[in-house]
């Protein structure tokens, strides 16, 4: 039977696929600040893991990776 992933790991996957470095990935980090996400790039982040249900309004409170796994929990 296969697992599926946690929404941390699926985030961590993703943010791995657009070019950040593995080991500055972590719940706290500050995605425009720590990681260098844009806005765009983070609509873009949220698309390949909840298509079309990016909303760049509800994004603006998204500051760390940890709002964003619960940001995208809160999708389910």
């Amino acid at each position: 039977m296969a697992t599926t992933k946690s929404t941390y790991d699926q985030v961590f996957d993703v943010l791995v696929e657009v070019g950040l470095e593995p080991s500055e990935i972590t719940s706290g980090a500050v995605l425009r600040g720590d990681l260098g996400v844009d806005s765009a790039e983070l609509v873009e982040i949220v698309n390949q893991l909840a298509p079309g249900k990016a909303d760049g309004k509800a994004l603006k409170s998204v500051e760390t990776v940890a709002d964003l796994v619960a940001f995208l929990e809160n999708l389910a």
